[in-house]
């Protein structure tokens, strides 16, 4: 099962704040899922820039995840590895949001 973290508890609360107030101020949330599974599958997934990781989410329900900035800014969620029997991480997923302005 994974297990969310205290970092994104706080993440998840900062989107919903800027959410409110930047539909105040005419713009809003757009979110995208940024990933690989498959024989392409690592256990980080990185965000586009210009997005910032608001939730992740691991394959094979190994171990827990964290939330790192990598890269010049870019996050990612970074999947730590703990299968059971050794098995690797078949996906790992972020949700990824960025304020934009209404009409854009």
């Amino acid at each position: 099962m994974t297990k969310m973290n205290t970092n994104c508890t706080l993440c998840l609360i900062g989107v919903v704040i800027v959410s409110l107030i930047s539909s105040i101020n005419g713009a809003s949330l757009e979110c995208i899922t940024a990933g690989v599974d498959g024989d392409l599958a690592t256990n980080y997934a990185t965000c586009p820039i210009g997005y910032t990781v608001t939730s992740c989410s691991c394959g094979m329900a190994c171990g827990s995840y964290s939330i790192q900035t990598v890269f010049g800014g870019l996050t990612r969620c970074y999947c730590h590895i703990g299968c059971p029997g050794g098995n690797p991480i078949d996906w790992t997923s972020a949700r990824c949001c960025k304020v934009a302005e209404n009409g854009r």
